[in-house]
């Protein structure tokens, strides 16, 4: 097997499936009724990625998508990954020249796309890090960590720069002003292959689907059933995992940036995956999450990226200005502190409200989300009772409509009896103004 392509920014993942969202319940089903849609599942860039297509397809149909779907993948490794001596970056990275460097259209779009992103965080994204994340032990598996000296620090961010790497697109080439400049795209060229293949999707297949490649994901149109696809944000640090917010995709990309599934502690300090350019060093902030929504998936990814740098407060300010769909989670003394940009859609967020300077009408929205689903539910539930003697679907948290491995709903494979999967489902309700009839993904 391969080094991972990715090995900075892991999205790791897991199958454990509770009834009623109870904590643990996360997961890589993709808010689709597989029953009587399609799933792809497969292998790539040292991570799993997961398609849902809303219309069913054959067999033979399936069999045709994967191959196209892996060829294109394929290709993208052979242009972007840092782990094959022979990829077109790989190459650009141990070239000293200095003189324009052809690439495919495909690189030298994403470090075109990078640059604006650079330009935006004003150089917090900076994707010539390579070298201190060589130095910070992110290049590898950490073993046993010596902190680097002051001279080490030094001596790598003398080697980074991205403002002395120039792209152009026709032709399609890149130029380093220094030999020993490195680009490393992991923060950005995962967020293009699920753009990639989602495109390859809308092209191919009819209907609505969602694409995720190592927890970073797109959809387009709709589920089966003609509902949103549905994203959930995942709480920090939560084990067994669990879903802290949760909003509806609706033809946009998510992406998630964090401190808590990479990183390493020496005499108890968190040092994470998170280089600052500016510093050469991790962050040392209290952003422990940092989500971004956009139309496509290699902005979303970079600037999520780009504002775990920064922090709460610029990154904070920097989604506002720019009308950056930003959702944070933030750590303090009682545990986390939610915030999010003017522009992000309202989100269930358990236990943790959105900070007010932040979201002026928030409180109010929730109050009304969660006085309008569970009057909802219980008109629904009396509906069951009076009518036909039995409560209606979903009113397991919404999750009748999410099936198990087997076909069967969650709830039908719970352990706990239905009467105390309802009532534990309708008391989630109330705490978290669940989306009705919703299934997760992180």
């Amino acid at each position: 097997m391969h080094q991972p392509f990715y090995p900075t920014f892991r999205n790791l993942r897991c199958s454990t499936l509770m009834c009623c969202l109870l904590a643990g319940f996360i997961v890589a089903m993709l808010g689709a009724d597989a029953a009587s849609g399609s799933v792809i599942t497969g292998q790539t860039m040292g991570t799993s990625y997961r398609l849902v297509l809303a219309v069913p397809q054959s067999p033979s149909e399936l069999t045709s998508i994967q191959a196209k779907v892996d060829e294109a993948l394929e290709q993208l490794e052979n242009q972007m990954s840092t782990w094959r001596p022979d990829s077109e970056l790989s190459r650009f990275n141990t070239s000293n020249s200095t003189d324009w460097f052809p690439v495919s259209r495909d690189t030298a779009f994403v470090v075109s796309e990078a640059r604006k992103i650079w330009k935006l965080s004003e150089g917090a994204f900076d994707p010539t890090v390579a070298p201190l994340i060589k130095l910070w032990h992110f290049a590898e598996e950490p073993g046993v960590v010596q902190l680097p000296s002051e001279d080490d620090v030094s001596q790598a961010r003398a080697r980074i720069g991205f403002g002395e790497i120039e792209v152009q697109l026709d032709p399609p080439a890149l130029l380093k002003k220094r030999p020993e400049l490195q680009l490393n795209l992991s923060a950005i060229a995962k967020g293009y292959a699920v753009d990639v293949v989602s495109e390859l999707l809308t092209e191919r297949v009819a209907g609505g689907h969602l694409v995720e490649i190592g927890g970073e994901m797109r959809s387009h149109g709709h589920k089966t059933d003609g509902s949103s696809w549905t994203a959930g944000i995942e709480t920090p640090d939560a084990l067994p995992r669990q879903i802290h917010a949760a909003l509806r995709l609706d033809d946009r990309s998510l992406a998630t940036s964090g401190d808590y599934r990479n990183f390493f502690e020496v005499d108890g300090q968190r040092y994470s995956h998170t280089i600052d350019p500016a510093t050469g060093r991790p962050v040392t902030h209290d952003l422990a999450s940092v989500s971004v929504l956009a139309d496509d998936c290699l902005t979303a990814d970079a600037l999520a990226t780009a504002i775990e740098v920064l922090g709460p407060e610029r990154g904070l300010a920097l989604a506002n200005r720019k009308n950056v769909p930003t959702y944070l989670i933030v750590r303090n003394e009682t545990g986390f502190r939610v915030q999010a940009s003017e522009s992000f859609p309202l989100v269930v967020t358990p236990g943790l409200p959105v900070t007010p300077e932040s979201k002026d009408n928030s409180v109010i929205a929730t109050v009304l989300a969660v006085v309008g689903i569970f009057a909802l539910a219980i008109a629904g539930m009396a509906v069951g009772v009076i009518f036909s003697n039995r409560s209606i679907k979903g009113s397991c948290g919404g999750l009748a409509s999410m099936p198990g491995q087997d076909g069967k709903s969650i709830c039908e494979l719970c352990t706990v009896p239905a009467e105390e999967c309802r009532d534990e489902a309708m008391r989630k309700i109330r705490q978290e103004a669940a989306l009705a009839e919703n299934d997760f993904e992180v």
